[in-house]
């Protein structure tokens, strides 16, 4: 798939219902978690579809080893989850993110993905839906680019989100490790090579409550060039201000980062997100002359500490990118939990679905 041009982005519950109603030999790949969100996309289709058959992916979610709200959570989750898969397929696949070596962790989720999704295990369907709303992010990458290389020609991929920023910026995560490393799946390799002799451009995705993560990614990099990526417009108008604000001391002052480098995306389109950030590159190719006939040249590292959306927009124009032999990687932090109290507001709540495909009107 070398363009995500054609793909079509549904807004709203009505209209998802309207696209999948009726349609048969679907699969929905959902995640097991504490995020109250877990739900929201098989609620909403589960009554449309005449032949559904559900997969729940078990990562270990290590939110409920922060306290009892979260084990509640997501107890409560799983229940949910069965009541609605009643009278159908309903399979749970463990696909851990870490595996312990020695006394220290290793992130395997990249190759977890694979042992557990292969050509044989979706052959069967004719659409799978990727229910993203409750993943951690290197869950939703890996699974996202696995299920797109596996399928065939005439399979159909959506993925479909359940936001509520306000939620989001509730949930703060828990860094205990300060160390940042390449996902594997994406450029590896190439972008780890302690001699290479490429300079890094950094393109950051930014959330409140996560700028412990930015620093710790910063040290990993030891970037030439940081081009934040600013949610705007966004559902809520002051989001971006304030993430900026949030931000100052550390990017203005600390890292003296240009104002001109901020890129502003919208926060729920990602489509538009994913033409920007892939410009962006195009554009800095162009710029700093990349020459094509050596191995010199950049490599560009993708961080995300902001909505699914979003991430899911920095996901299709780094796939892209894959695709023209640009390296394009994705930093990761690894996070020992969650931390949050708060009330889950879940009139803020409004699902989307994108739905992959590259064939004009093809859907």
């Amino acid at each position: 798939m070398l363009s995500f041009e054609n793909c079509l982005f549904i807004e709203g519950e009505d209209a998802i219902k309207e696209h999948f109603r009726d349609k048969k030999e679907v699969l929905l790949i959902a995640g097991k978690g504490f995020d109250p969100r877990a739900t929201k996309g098989l609620e909403c289709i589960r009554d449309e579809i005449s032949s559904l058959s559900v997969c729940i992916v078990d990562y270990e979610d290590r939110g409920v080893k922060e306290n009892k709200l979260h084990e509640s959570r997501s107890e409560e989750n799983i229940k949910r989850i069965k009541e609605l898969s009643k009278g159908i397929e309903l399979e749970i696949k463990k696909v851990p993110q870490y595996s312990k070596l020695g006394n220290s962790k290793v992130l395997v989720i990249s190759e977890s993905v694979r042992e557990n999704f292969d050509e044989k295990s979706i052959q069967k369907y004719k659409h799978i839906i990727i229910d993203i709303s409750a993943m951690p992010r290197a869950v939703v990458f890996s699974l996202i680019k696995r299920i797109t290389k596996i399928k065939n020609e005439t399979q159909k991929v959506c993925i479909m989100v359940c936001e509520n920023s306000e939620w989001d910026e509730k949930i703060n995560p828990v860094i205990v490790e300060e160390s940042a490393e390449y996902l594997q799946g994406f450029n590896t390799f190439s972008m780890s090579q302690d001699n290479s002799i490429e300079q890094t451009i950094w393109i950051p995705m930014l959330g409140m409550n996560e700028e412990n993560a930015f620093e710790i990614i910063y040290n990993f990099l030891d970037p030439i060039e940081i081009c934040p990526v600013v949610p705007f417009p966004s559902t809520d108008i002051h989001r971006g201000e304030a993430i900026l604000r949030y931000y100052g001391e550390t990017l203005f002052r600390v890292h003296n980062i240009d104002k001109r480098n901020i890129i502003y995306v919208p926060e729920n389109h990602p489509l538009l997100i994913y033409r920007k950030l892939y410009d962006t590159v195009r554009y800095y190719e162009k710029a700093l002359g990349r020459d094509t006939r050596t191995t010199d040249g950049y490599k560009y590292a993708f961080s995300s500490q902001s909505s699914k959306l979003i991430d899911l927009g920095m996901l299709l124009a780094i796939l892209h990118l894959e695709n023209q032999s640009i390296k394009a990687g994705i930093v990761v932090v690894e996070n020992q939990g969650y931390s949050s109290n708060e009330e889950y507001l879940e009139e803020n709540n409004k699902l989307y679905c994108l739905c992959l495909d590259d064939e004009i009107f093809g859907w």
